[in-house]
């Protein structure tokens, strides 16, 4: 009998050689998933490694770096198509309105719903709320929540030191130095294997069925983001080159504005700018990023200094449209539980305000 279950075993071991191809088999054995990123940190999705460190060629893919380099392509070649449509067939004061009125609105996606709700849990907002802002983060293409979230709060912990995904703090002597951070800083972050879902960032997140639904029809929001504009300039014109001028504009012309002011935060609003507060990084307010971003994201040394604060804008003259858009969904009741910092603990955490491009050695 077992004579009998050996030569079963040998026949089918000899089928399943034939029926899998060498080749494949081969590069199956050498396939290793792996679910730690560089440190011990647990990310998602995993890294696909082909090959083993000691040999000479090892292949890591990361599917969310393929995806977020996806993204940046599909971006770049919307706005190349849209310039070229646009020099064909001109342009009025109507597209530009719409770029920046689109900017605005899914831009509240990001600074409500991402940073201030999502990251720091800095207001408490009624469910179909908290969806909606969802939603309007996802058509700014900035990926989905928990990735974001996760890499916003790994940004918090390590601010400007190893560890933090987009410090733009010089790599390197001289201004070529200076450069290659403020690039990696900018945009290098996001096609590096930095950009992943950070998975101890955000377990909180995994149990949100806001979330989990929002992520779950991520690309649906992103379509919805650049065909929705179109209708809105098929309704003006009346034409159906009205769509095409409305779907280049607020669609990838307005992304790929949109995505840029949003990496001037990391970037710029790290590098240049006005220190209220004494941080343990390079945060700065930065007048040109505030105005670029239109909801108070340029306040980036005010937001470090108070993560959890809803309000942006400490100290009387610093604008932050994003805390009086708040204000009015809070006085509609889709908000409560807003929080922010007394006039006391600013007092007690106020600094000498300092400029120029970095801060010295000393004081990091």
């Amino acid at each position: 009998m077992r004579d009998v279950v050996k030569i079963d075993t040998v026949r089918r071991n000899r089928l399943k050689s034939r029926v899998t191809p060498s080749v494949l088999r081969v590069i199956i054995q050498m396939m290793k998933i792996s679910q730690t990123h560089r440190g011990g940190e647990r990310r998602w999705p995993p890294t696909i490694v082909i090959g083993r460190p000691p040999s000479r060629w090892v292949l890591r893919i990361d599917f969310l770096q393929v995806l977020s380099i996806f993204t940046v392509v599909l971006v770049v070649a919307g706005s190349a198509a849209g310039a070229w449509w646009f020099s064909a067939h001109g342009i009025t004061w109507f597209e530009p309105v719409l770029l920046l009125s689109v900017t605005f609105v899914t831009g509240l996606g990001i600074t409500l719903g991402y940073h201030r709700l999502f990251c720091h849990r800095s207001f408490v907002p009624s469910p179909s709320f908290a969806a909606a802002l969802g939603i309007l983060g996802a058509m700014t293409m900035q990926g989905q929540i928990s990735g974001w979230v996760s890499i916003h709060r790994k940004h918090h912990r390590y601010s400007d030191r190893p560890g933090d995904p987009h410090s733009p703090r010089p790599r390197g002597a001289g201004m070529g130095g200076a450069i290659r951070g403020f690039i990696q800083g900018h945009v290098g972050w996001v096609v590096s294997d930095a950009y992943c879902v950070y998975v101890d960032y955000v377990r909180d997140l995994r149990r949100d069925p806001v979330v989990r639904w929002v992520d779950r029809w991520y690309w649906l929001w992103v379509a919805a983001g650049w065909i929705l504009p179109g209708f809105v300039g098929l309704a003006w014109y009346g034409t159906g080159d009205g769509y095409w001028a409305g779907f280049f504009a607020g669609g990838p012309l307005r992304c790929l504005w949109q995505l840029n002011c949003t990496w001037a935060v990391n970037s710029v609003a790290h590098c240049f700018g006005r220190r209220r507060f004494e941080t343990r990084e390079d945060s700065r307010n930065s007048v040109l990023v505030n105005a670029l971003t239109m909801n108070g994201e340029g306040l980036h040394n005010n937001h470090h200094a108070f993560p959890w604060s809803a309000s942006f804008s400490l100290f009387p003259g610093e604008i932050d449209i994003g805390y009086w858009v708040l204000c009015g969904f809070v006085a509609m009741g889709w908000a409560t539980k807003v929080r922010v910092p007394s006039s006391n603990l600013i007092a007690a955490r106020a600094a000498h305000a300092t400029t120029g491009p970095f801060r010295s050695s000393t004081s990091r």
